[in-house]
């Protein structure tokens, strides 16, 4: 095969990857949203954090075992600081503090400080660990998406500070922090896209089984059957499986950074399905705020870097 040849191959697959990394992305930011307003509407009704949280990783693990069984934890190659900050980063602490944000926060606060913030956490955090430089439009995108992180916090703090949703925010924006955490463990793990699903789901259910039985009051055995096997399809298939598969693909196509802007158009996407189905219609500054974070996570992402130190 000639030279020419060989390098038109590698374009074409190079090309291929690319658009299949993209559609992971999109499909990320559909899920995340959806799971945003399935995740709000559960905690407000008939079941609590504990109990999504449970169904997340107790269904998926069910479905994922084989899989871990086969790969074994990995330790060897992944390390123990990679792999505890994979677990908890992606695990049982990340839903938890979501879940429990959304008992007072909407779905909107929810997929623009926890998901649209992502991006952020992930450029410091490579920043501070890794010594990454960025550039004048990253240090801009960041001052945006500050700005945008104000304007939604202002409203909670200053004119309805009596719903509580500030505390709901500052839950959302923990949360991201550690979701940026696995997001980089992840890729500098070197294992696949389904091993590191297996690896999160089945040590998050088989460390928070325990403590859900023994600790809380299991509401899913009270709960209306069609809102807990709803919440077992949101969770423990689409979002723990479909949605961590389809996040770590893009990141290894894509790079981290790269896969991150997909989660600025979950901000948009929860919000509007937040107006149709649980009738949450965001105030203007509240808008004005989801506009600048997913254009501030924009700016970031797409900036220039200089490499790592």
């Amino acid at each position: 095969m000639s030279a020419a040849s060989s390098t038109a191959l590698a374009g074409s697959a190079g090309r291929q990857s690319l658009a299949a990394g993209v559609l992971c992305g999109l499909a990320v930011a559909l899920i995340w949203s959806s799971w945003s307003v399935a995740t709000r509407f559960a905690v407000t009704t008939t079941l609590g954090p504990h109990d999504v949280t449970f169904l997340r990783f107790g269904v998926s693990a069910l479905l994922l075992w084989p899989i871990l069984a086969r790969k074994g934890l990995g330790l060897a190659q992944i390390g123990v600081v990679r792999l505890l900050a994979m677990v908890l980063g992606a695990g049982v602490p990340f839903m938890m503090l979501g879940s429990v944000g959304m008992r007072f926060a909407p779905a909107s606060h929810v997929a623009t400080l926890m998901i649209g913030t992502m991006p952020i956490w992930v450029a410091l955090l490579s920043g501070v660990l890794f010594g990454e430089k960025f550039s004048r439009q990253q240090l801009g995108g960041m001052a945006v998406v500050l700005a945008g992180v104000l304007c939604i916090g202002g409203y909670a703090l200053l004119a309805n500070r009596a719903a509580g949703e500030w505390r709901g925010d500052l839950l959302f924006l923990l949360a991201g922090l550690c979701f940026a955490s696995f997001t980089i463990a992840q890729r500098r793990s070197g294992i696949s896209p389904w091993h590191a699903t297996a690896l999160v789901n089945v040590c998050s259910a088989v460390l928070f089984a325990p403590i859900y039985f023994f600790w809380f009051t299991p509401n899913i055995f009270t709960a209306p059957p069609a809102a807990v096997g709803f919440q077992v399809i949101a969770q423990g298939i689409l979002v723990a499986i479909l949605g961590m598969y389809f996040y770590t693909e893009a990141v290894r196509r894509l790079s981290a950074s790269r896969a991150a802007i997909f989660g600025a158009l979950a901000p948009a996407l929860a919000a509007l399905i937040g107006v149709l189905f649980l009738k949450e219609i965001p105030a203007a500054l509240t808008m004005a705020g989801i506009a600048l974070v997913m254009g501030g996570v924009a700016l970031v992402v797409t900036g220039a870097r200089a490499k790592p130190r």
